[in-house]
């Protein structure tokens, strides 16, 4: 049997396709990509974040419907929990089954470890799933339910499975990681110590669960990428209450600070919710000077969208969609300013850079501290190498190999 896979949303869906994909393959299947016609079989892992996930969902759906007319499609996901009708009110021929679920829908063995991470020069993975806060935007905790971790010793062999199979970097990926039983810090020293993986990064962490221990090891452990993203969400208390968001902003001004006296050389970002119910002209503005005062490298903006089944679905007033873009805008313009400073920031220094593609002329690699480098020749995707960054040429840094 022929199938195809399409993933949307955040890097907790990757992992859980690579399960899904090696399962099917396992079983003597063949992948095909989504977008070539007549696979026997087409899954669409959703994403619920946003209206326009939904939106996308349901796209990649009829796709599969055009392309396949006589395979089994199905969808799973977050929105397969949360609003399995919207999927089947596509059409009567889809399928829509829950993750747990789909290893008996498909008849296939899910493992709990993944051995690679197809089409990707870096492998995610998942140390937890779920959260428990309930921000009042959020539908993602009635999509993935409560925080559970997964053993340290399951993962550390699954990284080291991966360093075998040629991958120098792993990213530690879940809902809320800060969550993980005895601190995501305990979980880094483990994988330190019980693998030889070159370089491992924590994906997005909320600040109130950072702890002086993992910022420690983020400034002084080299095996550590020096790269950590905070949401923010408002630079206004008053809309940080009303999200459910348990810091003020001093809190958070605080943390960074911190942070920067450890290392001015760590890159900093932040997600920027903009739009949300009650966000005025001079609250928006508020969130503009605070971030303006930030010493970040960068922001992810995002309008807010309304999320039938959360407490904001109900708040009011609704910000006008025009608005939203503008807000949007104004703050994307400020995040190209503060990743350029940063960027500049580097020029001069050596680093490992990872090598993410490449061609007959050019490789692009990434710095540990998120910062993509333009180096001349064709590398390995994968390979680390010792580069010299020395300028920045239409807004990309350019490097040299040492030697």
């Amino acid at each position: 049997m022929k199938f195809a896979i399409a993933t949307l949303g955040c890097k907790v869906n990757q992992y859980d396709s690579e399960l899904i994909r090696e399962a099917l393959t396992a079983s003597g299947h063949a992948e095909q990509p989504f977008n070539k016609a007549n696979a026997q079989l087409y899954i669409i892992n959703t994403c619920t974040v946003t209206h326009r996930a939904d939106a996308e969902n349901r796209k990649l759906i009829r796709k599969a419907l055009r392309q396949g007319p006589d395979a089994r499609i199905i969808a799973t996901g977050c929105q397969a929990v949360t609003n399995p009708y919207a999927l089947r009110a596509v059409s009567d021929r889809v399928e829509v089954i829950a993750l747990p679920q789909l290893d008996k829908g498909l008849n296939i063995d899910i493992q709990t470890k993944i051995r690679s991470f197809h089409g990707h020069s870096r492998a995610f993975v998942k140390v937890q799933q779920g959260c428990n806060m309930f921000c009042t935007y959020c539908i993602v905790p009635y999509a993935r339910g409560t925080p559970i971790s997964r053993p340290q010793e399951e993962i550390t062999e699954e990284i080291d499975t991966l360093h075998k199979a040629g991958y120098n970097e792993v990213v530690l990926t879940g809902i809320n990681i800060g969550l993980y039983n005895r601190g995501i810090a305990d979980l880094i020293k483990k994988i330190l110590m019980y693998t030889r993986i070159p370089r491992v990064r924590i994906s997005s962490i909320e600040p109130w669960t950072i702890d002086n221990s993992l910022l420690a090891i983020m400034a002084y452990e080299p095996r550590v990428c020096r790269h950590i993203h905070l949401p923010l969400q408002s630079g206004s208390d008053r809309i940080l209450r009303a999200m459910g968001r348990p810091y003020n902003k001093a809190y958070y001004n605080d943390l960074i600070k911190s942070i920067r006296s450890m290392s001015k050389d760590i890159a900093i970002g932040t997600d920027i919710m903009v739009g949300f119910p009650g966000e005025d002209e001079d609250t928006f503005e508020e969130t503009v000077e605070f971030v303006e005062g930030l010493d970040i490298a960068y922001m992810h903006i995002f309008p807010y969208s309304k999320r039938p089944g959360t407490k904001a679905a109900r708040f009011k007033p609704d910000i006008d969609t025009a608005i939203k873009r503008q807000r949007v805008s104004k703050l994307r313009a400020i995040s190209c300013e503060k990743r350029m400073r940063f960027a500049l920031s580097q020029i001069g220094c050596k680093e490992d850079i990872l090598v993410l593609n490449t061609n007959i002329k050019t490789s692009v690699g990434m710095t540990s501290n998120y910062l993509k480098v333009c180096l001349p020749g064709n590398m390995n995707t994968g390979d680390i190498v010792e580069v010299d960054i020395k300028a920045m040429k239409d807004s990309m840094l350019l490097g040299y190999i040492n030697g």
